[in-house]
């Protein structure tokens, strides 16, 4: 009687006479090279000799054997060196490279090649401002930002970013990148960069670039877009609210409404001043830049379709003729400002009684404003949504998130979204919101 190959060949381990006298073990030279398919441990069961009950379990065990490890093995230090081989497989033994601690740690994971390309792309960031801009913050600057630049390297070529200091105005912003203070500084995590100097009241659409020393005023570009490089500025004191007043098309209208109406003025300075606004004037005029014109201004207001609570208003794609893009909020600005009174009083975030009795007046403005989503009326819930982040009470940061995110991700400002949520992350008060400084 012809026997049944034995699925392992000539490697087969098998030592019962039993299994020998049933299957048929072919030489390493007649075996078959296709390897065999695998089988169902019931089939290997079925297949097994039964007077031999433990050569099922002793088969099982034997194939699952895991491979001698060398490193382990102090009998076998030098195939330890060189690897080991099982089976045909060989299992290299590596060493970890030496690597100095101060090349940095990411979070739980010591990566030191990812830090290491981490810094030459900051390195490679800094020496391109442009770039860095961009990348850090996530827009671009008009043409008026370089102007000024250009215009504070003459006055000062060591420390043009000083230009303005004695007399109370400071360059912050995306002027440090010009000013190379992010070179030598360490690296932040991304959403720390959107945070620099960016006042409690400021929302994603507004880009602080000019500070008065020791106040809450501070002054910034304005786009209703993040590709927007119209170089229209906006005003606001953090200390007096949310308001933002548009007051001109340039960086220079910014500098000069400062010199006419924020400056402290002195018997010591005020020459300094006239001297200052007329170098202003004089290089502007030099350079095609108009000062203190309106029309950007005019041109922007036709397109708000709603003022907001910052009175900047929002600006979004709308037919008047099919009334798309923009609907009103279910209640009026005052009503609504009654309601989110109440929020007010809510001193603890945790207090979910009086939060929820809050909510039960807020929660159909909300729907409402999802639903006008819903019908492509994405403005109505960008309106909601900025005006929740101008009353400015912590506890609505969870229901004004998901309207922004909704808002800009329908209205394609993805920049945005990344802006107001490392905002809401760590929104803070006061006036110093310097990254540099942490």
């Amino acid at each position: 009687m012809d026997k049944q190959d034995c699925k392992y060949g000539a490697s087969c381990y098998q030592k019962n006479p039993a299994h020998k006298e049933k299957y048929r073990h072919p030489t390493k030279e007649t075996s078959p090279t296709k390897e065999p398919e695998p089988e169902t441990s019931s089939k290997r069961r079925s297949d097994s000799p039964v007077d031999d009950p433990t050569a099922d379990i002793l088969e099982d065990i034997k194939r699952c054997k895991r491979p001698a490890t060398p490193e382990k093995d102090d009998g076998n230090r030098e195939e330890a060196e060189q690897g080991s081989e099982y089976y045909g497989i060989t299992r290299q033994r590596y060493t970890l490279p030496e690597v100095p601690m101060d090349v940095g740690m990411m979070s739980d994971i010591y990566d030191p090649q990812i830090e290491f390309s981490k810094k030459e792309e900051y390195k490679e960031l800094c020496a391109d401002p442009v770039e860095f801009i961009r990348h850090k913050f996530l827009v671009a600057m008009p043409a008026c930002f370089n102007s000024l630049w250009e215009f504070c390297t003459g006055k000062s070529q060591d420390k043009p970013g000083e230009v303005f200091e004695k007399l109370g105005l400071r360059l912050v912003g995306p002027f440090d990148v010009l000013a190379k203070k992010f070179t030598d500084a360490k690296m932040h995590e991304p959403g720390d960069y959107l945070r620099h100097w960016r006042f409690y009241y400021d929302p994603p659409e507004f880009q602080t670039v000019l500070v008065k020393k020791g106040s809450g005023v501070h002054y910034g570009y304005w786009r209703d877009q993040p590709e927007d490089a119209s170089g229209l500025v906006a005003l606001n004191d953090v200390n007096k609210g949310c308001e933002i007043k548009m007051i001109g098309e340039n960086i220079f209208d910014a500098v000069i409404h400062f010199l006419e109406h924020e400056v402290a003025t002195t018997p010591f300075n005020k020459a300094q001043i006239a001297t200052t606004k007329k170098s202003l004037e004089e290089f502007a005029k030099q350079h095609d830049i108009p000062l203190k014109s309106n029309e950007k201004i005019k041109a922007r207001g036709k397109n708000v379709v709603c003022k907001t609570f910052h009175k900047a208003g929002i600006v979004v794609p709308f037919d008047r003729k099919q009334e798309l893009g923009y609907r009103e909020l279910l209640e009026s600005d005052a009503s609504l400002k009654k309601i989110l009174a109440r929020f007010d009083k809510i001193d603890n975030a945790a207090d979910k009684i009086e939060f929820t009795a809050a909510m039960t007046e807020l929660q159909p403005i909300v729907t409402g404003a999802f639903i006008a989503v819903d019908e492509c009326d994405f403005g109505t819930a960008l309106e909601l949504a900025t005006d929740l982040f101008c009353h400015g009470t912590a506890n609505l940061h969870d229901v004004m998130k998901p309207l922004f995110i909704t808002a800009y991700s329908q209205l394609k400002r993805p920049q945005f979204i990344a802006i107001i949520k490392s905002h809401l992350e760590d929104r803070r008060k006061g006036i110093d919101l310097d990254l540099l400084t942490k």
